[in-house]
C-alpha cells in the first residue's frame, strides 16, 4: 500500500489509544482507489452500495475540504445514510448474514452492534435526522456533509493513527471512483471480481478495519450531536456561509458553558419580583387594594355580607343542620377577592445595551472567547433565564447597540444579523426586540443593563453598568472572573437580581 512518505499501514496499527504513536502517513493518490474499495467492502449498510456510495463520496469530499481529512469513508457513508433514512436504515446482516464467513461474521456483527446500533438509539441522531428530513432535497446533501463534520469530523480531528486523505485526489479521480462504485455487487455474495480487477486485498481490508477501530475508539460513547449542533442543522438554510456558522457556534458554545439559572434561584427571583410593581409613569392611575371579584374560597374577613342570611336557616328548630354550615361544608359560601395592581402582572423588561461594539471585538489572552462573543452569550443567557423565571409571556428583552463610529455601525449590523437568526422565534413572538440607538439619552429606562469598556456616567439610570474587557468584569465594586463558567454564571445571576427585584 502506497503512502506519501513511503510507509506501510502495518507500521501504525492501533495500539488502544487513537492518539498514541507517531502520526499516520497520508494516502498517496495511487493508494486512494484501493482504500476506498476496502472501505466500501466494510460498510454496514444493507442497501445497494452502487446507489448510495456516490452520495457518500460527495459527503466525504465536503468533509475533507473542511479539514476533516482523516474521516473514513465507511463511517461517513453509514452515518450519512442513517441521517437520511432514520429508522428505515437497513442493516447488512438482515440481507447478507448467511453469506458471511465464520471469520467475517463476528467482526461485522460487532460493528453493527457497537457502532451502528448505538447511533440508531442515540436521540441526538434521531433529532438530526428529523431536522435534515425537513429540509429541501437540494439542501439535504449539504446538510448531511455538514452533520458529518459536526459529529465525526470534530471528534476525529487530530487523531494521529488515522491516515489523512487529499480532497484534490477525490476530485481528480472522481470519474474512476464513480465507475468503480457502479460496478459493486448488489449483495455481499457477489464480491469477487470488481470491474475486471481482483476483490479487495486482504491487507487493505485489514488496514481499513484498523482505521475504523481507531476512529470508533476516538468517538467514545457519548451523544454524537450537541444541542448547538442540532440547532445549526435546523437553521442551515439561514446559514449558508461557514463564517456565520462558526460565529454562531462559538456564541452558542459560550451560552451552554454558562448554564441555566438554578431552580432555587429562579423561584426566589420570581417570588421577589412579584412583590415589586413594574415602574410606570401612570402608576397612580391603577387601582390597587380593593375587591374585584367573587370566589367560593377565601378568608372569613372577606366573606360576602349577604351570606350571613343563611345563619339559623334550615331545620334548626327541629334539630336539623344549619344551612350556613351546609354551605360552608360544601364550599358554596362566597368571598370577595382582592384586586392586585395590574402593574404586578405586566411584562418584566430587560434592556441590554452594547456600547461601541467594534471596540469590543478583541480577545483577552486569558479569556475563553472574544469580549463581544462573551457579551452576546451573556445576553442570550439572560433572555433564556427570563423565560425560565417568568414564562414565555412574562418578560421582554430589548437588545440595543450604541455605535459611535462607522466601524461600530458595521459591527452592530453584523451582530444584529447573528442575533436575528438565533432569536428568530423569540422576535416573532415579540419576546425580543433588536434595536439601535444613537445617543445614551435615547435608551429605554426600564431594566437597563449596559456593557461598556468605560466607566459609568452619572446621567444613565442603569440597573447595572458592566465594565468589560479585562479578566474580571466589574459591576459597581464587585468583580466577576470571566475565565470560568462559574464566574460568568455569577454575573448573570447578579444582573437578573438587579433588573427584576
Amino acid at each position: 500500500m502506497a503512502f506519501e512518505d513511503g510507509a506501510s499501514a502495518d507500521e501504525d496499527e492501533p495500539r488502544g489509544d487513537a492518539d498514541a504513536g507517531p502520526a499516520a502517513p497520508a494516502l498517496q493518490r495511487q493508494a486512494l482507489m484501493p482504500a476506498l474499495r476496502a472501505w466500501a467492502y466494510l460498510c454496514g449498510y444493507g442497501g445497494a452500495l452502487a446507489e448510495s456510495l456516490p452520495d457518500a463520496l460527495q459527503w466525504l469530499r465536503d468533509c475533507w475540504e473542511r479539514g476533516d481529512d482523516n474521516l473514513p469513508l465507511d463511517l461517513a457513508h453509514d452515518l450519512g445514510r442513517l441521517l437520511l433514512e432514520g429508522r428505515g436504515f437497513p442493516f447488512a446482516s438482515a440481507r447478507d448474514l448467511g453469506d458471511w464467513s465464520e471469520e467475517e461474521r463476528p467482526l461485522r456483527l460487532e460493528y453493527e452492534d457497537r457502532v451502528l446500533g448505538r447511533w440508531m438509539l442515540d436521540p441526538s441522531v434521531t433529532e438530526a435526522h428529523v431536522a435534515i428530513a425537513g429540509l429541501p432535497p437540494d439542501v439535504q446533501q449539504a446538510a448531511i456533509g455538514h452533520a458529518l463534520s459536526l459529529s465525526l469530523g470534530s471528534r476525529l480531528r487530530g487523531a494521529r493513527l488515522l491516515c489523512p486523505g487529499n480532497p484534490a485526489h477525490l476530485r481528480s479521480l472522481g470519474t474512476e471512483i464513480l465507475a468503480m462504485f457502479e460496478s459493486l455487487p448488489a449483495r455481499f455474495a457477489g464480491w469477487g471480481v470488481l470491474d475486471g480487477a481482483e476483490p479487495p486485498d486482504e491487507a487493505w481490508i485489514a488496514w481499513a478495519r484498523g482505521q475504523r477501530a481507531s476512529a470508533v475508539e476516538r468517538l467514545g460513547d457519548g451523544r454524537l450531536f450537541s444541542a448547538e449542533d442540532l440547532w445549526e442543522l435546523a437553521h442551515i438554510e439561514e446559514l449558508p456561509r461557514e463564517s456565520t456558522r462558526r460565529a454562531l457556534r462559538e456564541v452558542h458554545h459560550a451560552v451552554a458553558k454558562i448554564g441555566a439559572v438554578d431552580p432555587g434561584s429562579a423561584r426566589t427571583l420570581r417570588s421577589k419580583a412579584q412583590e415589586v410593581p413594574v415602574e410606570d409613569k401612570d402608576a397612580d392611575s391603577y387601582p390597587a387594594g380593593g375587591f374585584d371579584a367573587l370566589s367560593n374560597r377565601g378568608r372569613f374577613e372577606n366573606l360576602v355580607r349577604t351570606e350571613v342570611v343563611y345563619v339559623g336557616e334550615g331545620q334548626v328548630e327541629t334539630g336539623g343542620i344549619d344551612l350556613f354550615d351546609v354551605r360552608f361544608a360544601e364550599g358554596e359560601l362566597l368571598f370577595y377577592t382582592r384586586d392586585d395592581s395590574p402593574l404586578l402582572d405586566q411584562r418584566r423588561e430587560l434592556c441590554a445595551v452594547i456600547e461601541r461594539p467594534a471596540d469590543l471585538r478583541y480577545k483577552h489572552p486569558e479569556l475563553p472567547a472574544q469580549t463581544l462573543v462573551l457579551i452576546d452569550a451573556l445576553i442570550l443567557r439572560l433572555q433564556a433565564d427570563s423565560v425560565l423565571v417568568f414564562g414565555p409571556n412574562g418578560s421582554t428583552v430589548t437588545i440595543v447597540w450604541l455605535p459611535e463610529s462607522r466601524d461600530d455601525r458595521a459591527a452592530a449590523e453584523e451582530e444584529r444579523g447573528l442575533m436575528a437568526i438565533t432569536l428568530a422565534a423569540e422576535i416573532a413572538h415579540r419576546r425580543v426586540i433588536l434595536d439601535e440607538a444613537t445617543r445614551r439619552v435615547d435608551l429605554p429606562q426600564r431594566g437597563l443593563v449596559v456593557f461598556s469598556s468605560g466607566a459609568p456616567p452619572e446621567d444613565v439610570p442603569a440597573r447595572a453598568w458592566v465594565i468589560v474587557g479585562d479578566v474580571c468584569w466589574i459591576v459597581d465594586d464587585e468583580r466577576y472572573d470571566m475565565r470560568t463558567p462559574t464566574g460568568q454564571r455569577a454575573l448573570a445571576d447578579e444582573l437578573l437580581r438587579r433588573v427584576y427585584t
